[in-house]
C-alpha cells in the first residue's frame, strides 16, 4: 500500500510539473513578449478594429500629421509631403503593415483605443463613433526629408539619428523607401527596415568596442608601440588580417591605430585580450542581448553564429569588426551615442506622447537608461579617440567647423558584393546638440569617402550651420 501511495504521490508531482510549466512559461513570454505578439502583424484583432474605431492620428515632434483617419470614409491616410512620407514610412508604417512593427503596428493598443474605459468607450458610441488616441513620436519630419534628400541616390542603407541624452529617436530611415499613398505593390526589399531588422558586420566602426575592451583588459595598452607591415598571421594555417587598401602604417601608438584604423593593430590587441574579454565587453554594449524596448523592435545583435570560443583569425578579425559581428544601424548608433553619454547607454524611445479625444494624457516621454556600457573614464578616453579620427584620421569628412564631432568610420568587407558597405557612426560632443548619428550605405565604397559625407551634412542641419 506505501508503495502505491509513493507511486501516486511520483505521478501527481510529475502531472502537475506538465501541467505547471507551460503554463509559467506561457506568462512568463507573455510578460516578455507580449507587446511584440500583441502588436505583430499576425495579430488580426488590430486589422477588425480598423473597421469600428477612427485610428487616432500620428504627429512628429513638432506637430506635423503623419497618419490620420478620415471619420467619414475610415480611410487612413498620411503626411500630405510626398518626401515626409517617404522618409518617415519605416517608422510610421502604412495601412497594409508592409512595414512590421512600425508605430501603425506596435502602437496600435493607443491609436485604436485599447486604454479607453468603458464609460469613455460607452459614451463616444452613444455620440456615434469612437475614436483612438492621437500619438507623437519623437521623430522630426523635416529632419527626416532632408536626411532622405543627402542619401546617396539608389543606393540601400540606413540612417538613425538620437539624442544620447534621452535616447529620444530624432530619425529612422531605411532605403529603399516608399510611398504608403501610392498603392501598388511593395517589394520586400522596401519594406524591410534596415535601421532595425538588418544586420551586418560594422566593420571598422567596431573599433569602438575593440578599443573599449582593450582600455580595461590591457594594462599599459594606452603607452604601447604597435608596428604594422601592412598584414599580421595567426593561427594553425596562418591567416592573415590584412590593412584596407594594402597600407603599411609603420611603428603606431594605440591612439594612432584608432585614428588611422589600422587593421593589424586591432587585431594584435584582440588576440591578446582573448574571445573572453572581447566578448565581455560587447556584452556590456549590449551585443547578444534580447532587445525588448518600449517602443520599437530591433532585432538583436550577435559576437559570432555559435557560443564556442573564438580563436587564431577569426577572433583577430571580429577584433577588426569583420568575421561573424551582426549588428544594427540602430545599435551602432546606441554603441556610439554611450560613449558620448559617459558609458550610459539609453534606451531609444519613440513615443513622446499619447492623448485620448478627450485630452487626456495616456502616456508621456521618460528617458530610461538600458544598461551601463562603460566606466566614464574610459568612455572620456574613447570619446577623445573619436574626436581625432574627425579631425586628423579616416572621418575627416564628417568634420563642421565650430562643432565638436567625435566619430569612427567603418569599411565592412562582404563577400557576396560588388563594393564594400560604407559605416560612420559618431556625435556631437554638446550639451546643447546631444546628438548621435549612424549612416550605413550598402555596396558602395569606404565609410570615410561615402558615410562620412551624408553624416557631415546631418551635423550641419542639427547645428543649423
Amino acid at each position: 500500500m506505501k508503495q502505491l501511495r509513493n507511486s501516486i504521490r511520483i505521478c501527481a508531482l510529475v502531472l502537475a510539473f506538465m501541467v505547471l510549466v507551460p503554463i509559467g512559461y506561457g506568462a512568463y513570454s507573455l510578460l516578455r513578449y507580449g507587446t511584440r505578439w500583441r502588436t505583430s502583424e499576425y495579430n488580426v484583432y488590430w486589422t477588425n478594429m480598423k473597421s469600428d474605431v477612427v485610428g487616432g492620428s500620428i504627429y512628429d515632434r513638432y506637430g506635423v500629421v503623419l497618419a490620420s483617419t478620415d471619420p467619414d470614409t475610415m480611410e487612413r491616410t498620411y503626411a500630405r509631403d510626398e518626401a515626409v512620407r517617404r522618409a518617415c514610412v519605416h517608422v510610421v508604417g502604412d495601412n497594409r503593415r508592409t512595414v512590421k512593427n512600425a508605430a501603425e503596428s506596435f502602437m496600435a493598443e493607443y491609436l485604436y483605443g485599447a486604454f479607453m474605459t468603458y464609460p469613455e468607450r460607452f459614451q463616444q458610441t452613444m455620440d456615434g463613433q469612437v475614436r483612438g488616441d492621437d500619438v507623437t513620436l519623437t521623430l522630426d519630419a523635416a529632419l527626416s526629408a532632408y536626411i532622405a534628400s543627402v542619401f546617396p541616390q539608389g543606393k540601400n542603407g540606413a540612417v538613425v539619428v538620437m539624442n544620447y541624452r534621452s535616447g529620444e529617436i530624432y530619425a529612422l530611415l531605411s532605403f529603399p523607401d516608399f510611398d504608403p499613398a501610392a498603392g501598388g505593390s511593395v517589394s520586400v526589399s522596401q519594406s524591410l527596415n534596415r535601421a532595425t531588422r538588418w544586420l551586418s558586420a560594422p566593420g571598422s566602426a567596431f573599433k569602438i568596442v575593440t578599443l573599449s575592451a582593450a582600455l580595461q583588459n590591457l594594462e599599459g595598452a594606452e603607452n604601447r608601440d604597435f608596428e604594422c607591415t601592412g598584414g599580421v598571421s595567426f593561427g594553425e594555417h596562418q591567416r592573415t588580417v590584412t590593412d584596407y587598401g594594402g597600407a603599411v602604417h609603420g611603428s603606431l601608438s594605440l591612439r594612432k591605430a584608432f585614428i588611422q584604423s589600422c587593421n593589424s593593430t586591432f587585431a594584435i590587441l584582440a588576440s591578446e585580450m582573448g574571445d573572453k574579454a572581447l566578448r565581455r565587453t560587447a556584452e556590456s554594449f549590449g551585443v547578444g542581448d534580447d532587445f525588448i524596448f518600449r517602443d520599437l523592435v530591433v532585432e538583436n545583435s550577435a559576437f559570432s553564429s555559435g557560443t564556442s570560443a573564438l580563436l587564431g583569425a577569426d577572433l583577430a578579425w571580429t577584433g577588426v569588426g569583420q568575421n561573424q559581428l551582426a549588428l544594427t544601424p540602430l545599435h551602432m548608433c546606441m554603441i556610439a551615442a554611450s560613449v558620448a553619454n559617459g558609458g550610459v547607454m539609453m534606451e531609444p524611445r519613440l513615443l513622446m506622447k499619447a492623448v485620448s479625444s478627450r485630452g487626456e494624457t495616456r502616456a508621456a516621454f521618460e528617458p530610461i537608461v538600458y544598461r551601463n556600457a562603460l566606466p566614464e573614464s574610459v568612455a572620456d578616453t574613447v570619446r577623445a579617440y573619436m574626436r581625432e579620427v574627425v579631425t586628423s584620421g579616416t572621418g575627416t569628412a564628417a568634420g563642421v567647423s565650430g562643432l565638436k564631432v567625435c566619430g569612427k568610420t567603418g569599411t565592412a568587407e562582404i563577400d557576396t558584393q560588388k563594393d564594400d558597405n560604407a559605416w560612420f557612426v559618431g556625435f556631437i560632443d554638446s550639451d546643447t546638440m546631444p546628438f548621435a548619428v549612424c549612416v550605413t550605405v550598402q555596396d558602395s565604397g569606404t565609410g570615410g569617402s561615402v558615410a562620412a559625407p551624408v553624416a557631415q551634412k546631418i551635423f550641419r542641419y542639427l547645428s543649423g550651420k
